[in-house]
């Protein structure tokens, strides 16, 4: 009897030492996901904040209207934002010079006399007082044109391994002449 009791011990401490072992490695299987979720995490926040970034600098481009004149810039402009609010950049996006992709002549029944923005677009002397169109007026073309642009901005962070390239398409008018390269 004394026997079979000193058998039982070493079974039992057996078990306890592979249910131990089972543990451990659900444990550490469960950190290193964890640690996964983390760095998916901190990757897609890395990602909003270079997407962030580039709509930024692309709004601010857009809206100088010297970036769209003769002659059209050649470097890239490089806008730097701080996003945690500490004073130091913490990201930059770079944009390209724009690339002219079309320009279409606007034709002259599409102007609106009332308008005075359009007052740069009719041909000396067309410009119906009246509102009456003539022919020439109906199918003609005026002294502007419909340019569209292609801008496109890059963010690449060398700190988080962040990187984006966004392009934005708008058109503008301008005068019949303006360079469309």
């Amino acid at each position: 009897m004394h026997k079979s009791a000193n058998s039982q011990s070493g079974v039992v401490l057996i078990v306890v030492l592979i249910m131990l072992g089972i543990f451990s490695v659900i444990v550490v299987s469960m950190l290193s996901g964890s640690n996964i979720n983390f760095k998916i995490a901190g990757n897609q926040q890395f990602r909003f904040e270079a997407k962030t970034a580039a709509k930024a600098a692309l709004e601010a481009y857009i809206s100088n209207s010297a970036n769209f004149a003769s002659p059209l810039p050649l470097i890239n402009a490089n806008y730097a934002f701080d996003l945690n609010g500490n004073g130091i950049d913490d990201i930059t996006a770079s944009v390209l010079p724009p690339k002219c992709l079309r320009s279409l002549p606007i034709k002259l029944i599409g102007l609106d006399p009332s308008d005075p923005n359009d007052d740069q677009c009719w041909k000396s002397g067309q410009k119906p007082e009246t509102g009456i169109f003539t022919d020439e007026i109906v199918s003609g073309n005026s002294d502007c044109s419909e340019i569209t642009w292609d801008v496109q901005a890059e963010v690449n962070d060398a700190v988080t391994s962040a990187e984006i390239t966004m392009h934005q398409g708008l058109y503008l008018r301008a005068n019949i002449g303006t360079n469309c390269i």
